[in-house]
């Protein structure tokens, strides 16, 4: 039985706008934040927002690939030096800052922000963005094997 694509892409379809939202309203709340990415946990983009002039170039999908291999490891770590839940990956480069939040158990944040941002502020902000981004998320997971349901 053929699958209809239109039923396939409808979870995805209604979270994206909601998460594109997030990601601008965290930009306009940070100006140091250069971009964001929401991926699954397997490095798959969902939506970003990477169109400013600062982020020519980037692309999400090698970001996100890179980040969700840098989360999951993370969170290894973590378990294995018994430090519980991982709270964010930080990547401190000489011109900025890569942060990584979980955003429920199948997806992840990752904000790009130059030098100069207060760290502490942002992490209470983005950790409240990654809150809302899984629960935007919820109902679009198709089954409990982490399968996304993308558009085709």
């Amino acid at each position: 039985m053929p699958v209809n694509s239109d039923l396939t892409r409808a979870p995805l379809d209604s979270a994206r706008p909601g998460v594109v939202a997030e990601l601008h309203g965290m930009r306009s709340d940070f100006p140091h934040i250069e971009g964001s990415i929401v991926a699954t946990t397997d490095g798959l983009v969902i939506a970003h927002d990477l169109g400013a002039t600062e982020t020519f170039g980037i692309e999400p999908e090698g970001v996100a690939a890179l980040a969700a291999v840098n989360l999951g490891l993370s969170q290894r770590i973590s378990d294995t030096a018994s430090h519980g839940h991982l709270q964010e990956t930080v990547v401190r480069g000489s011109y900025g800052h890569v942060v990584t939040y979980p955003a429920g158990g199948r997806a992840l944040l990752t904000v790009l922000v130059r030098d100069g941002v207060d760290l502490d502020a942002m992490h209470l902000h983005a950790r409240r963005v990654a809150d809302r981004v899984s629960d935007l998320l919820s109902d679009s997971w198709m089954d409990d094997a982490a399968t996304w349901s993308s558009p085709r």
